[in-house]
């Protein structure tokens, strides 16, 4: 048979969440779409850098939807001979991380490569030989996400990268894909299609849940993404309602200013922030106990944390837990100690993820799933990735029309393999 003209290789993502390598490759040039580490608590043997450099061979260019560790955890491993592109906005964000971390270890090789990292911007195309690829901003619990239009040989194919319609981004969705048009192939992510009984709340209703909580409490750590921009939104935005300091440290400011400098709508401009250098001193106690606080923690400040509660203690503070349920009460691989040992700083007193309503998903739910397979129709078919083993896109229950693909398949002009991993490559 004559060799197809586009073939398309999930190197990792159909079987697992995270981990998301998937290849692109013409008769003329190659590309691969994200470069993740696997997520913590996976069975699945890491890339060594050898392995790695394997994937990469001949590889034109390494594009990133954005900037969670299971899309771009190895980048520093891509041999300096080839470029690799990530949205401005993001580029920044994971500059501001590696300046920090640098000063606790050793990121010699992750800032190097960063440094050389090239950007691209929404809706503006960049050519890789004969693939053109459009970026177009989506909704994420990332800041600066994006989706790829990819364009060869007279095909189209759509990778949505991680995306969502719940968040306060979302509403844009159609527009984006309507505009997109129909396409051939369409690789999506499919993270809660194991997950389809999850409260799946607006980053509206998170907001609003938590003015109620700053109405009733004076001081309050909300545990959540240092870099998750709408999410930070809410907690901003419940603050000026209620007139509760929104306090942070250097480093989630300097985040906070990224933000505000990528983005043109005044909700996302977080330039009412109090900058905490140091909580025991006269003037800013008897400010933070006129006036209250919510502040954005993460995992690594739990002493911090338990020194604050010691000083502000005329009421008793209360923990926001807007992270996944399963970091403290999943499988034991998923468990982060750092978080199971903060939320025990708290006892009772914390407002619990999606079940009391201070979390939603960063993932497409499944009424989005089924929504962007319609609107797309691909004339090949749907690839999903991003997914748990044992989940199909069956659930979804799509018009027969509109072709799954869950093994290797050749149609046409493509030639698609999916239970390409680690393991089989070496």
């Amino acid at each position: 048979m004559p060799k197809p003209k586009i073939e398309i290789t999930i190197h990792r993502g159909a079987n697992q969440i995270g981990g998301c390598i998937t290849e692109i490759d013409t008769e003329q040039s190659r590309i691969l779409i994200d470069l993740g580490s696997n997520l913590p608590g996976s069975y699945t043997k890491e890339l060594t850098a050898e392995q790695i450099a394997e994937v990469a061979s001949g590889v034109n260019a390494v594009l990133y939807t954005h900037y969670h560790s299971d899309h771009v955890g190895l980048f520093q491993f891509v041999p300096n001979s080839i470029p690799q592109y990530i949205g401005e906005g993001a580029l920044e964000i994971m500059k501001c991380k590696y300046e920090v971390l640098s000063r606790h270890e050793n990121k010699e090789q992750e800032v190097s490569a960063i440094n050389r990292i090239k950007t691209y911007q929404a809706n503006s195309p960049i050519r890789i030989g004969d693939i053109r690829i459009t970026p177009y901003y989506c909704c994420h619990s990332a800041f600066d996400a994006y989706m790829f239009k990819i364009e060869t040989q007279g095909k189209v194919i759509l990778h949505t990268g991680d995306f969502r319609r719940h968040g306060y981004l979302g509403k844009a969705l159609d527009g984006v894909l309507k505009n997109i048009g129909q396409v051939d192939v369409l690789i999506t992510e499919g993270t809660m299609l194991s997950r389809s009984k999850e409260n799946v709340l607006t980053e509206y209703e998170v907001q609003k849940n938590t003015i109620e909580v700053l109405k009733q409490h004076k001081y309050v750590f909300a545990l959540c993404s240092s870099t998750d921009m709408e999410r930070l939104a809410s907690f901003h935005a419940a603050c000026q309602k209620t007139g509760r300091i929104f306090l942070c440290d250097q480093y989630q400011r300097s985040v906070l200013a990224i933000f505000t400098k990528y983005t043109q709508a005044d909700f996302f401009h977080f330039t009412d922030v109090f900058e905490l250098i140091n909580y025991k001193t006269a003037k800013v106690k008897h400010k933070l106990q006129h006036e209250g606080f919510l502040m954005p923690v993460r995992a690594s400040q739990i002493n911090l944390i338990s020194a604050m509660k010691q000083v502000y203690d005329d009421e008793p503070a209360y923990l926001i837990y807007s992270m996944w349920q399963g970091y403290h009460n999943g499988k034991k691989e998923n468990r982060i100690p750092a978080i199971i040992e903060i939320r025990t700083l708290f006892g009772t007193r914390i407002f619990d993820g999606t079940e009391d309503g201070f979390h939603t998903s960063g993932h497409a739910d499944v009424q989005t799933l089924r929504h962007l397979c319609q609107l797309v129709h691909p004339r090949m078919g749907v690839v999903f990735i991003h997914k748990e083993a044992q989940t199909t896109g069956k659930n979804l229950r799509l018009t027969s029309d509109i072709h799954i693909i869950e093994q290797d398949e050749r149609i046409q002009q493509f030639a698609i393999k999916l239970n390409c991993n680690s393991q089989d490559l070496f």
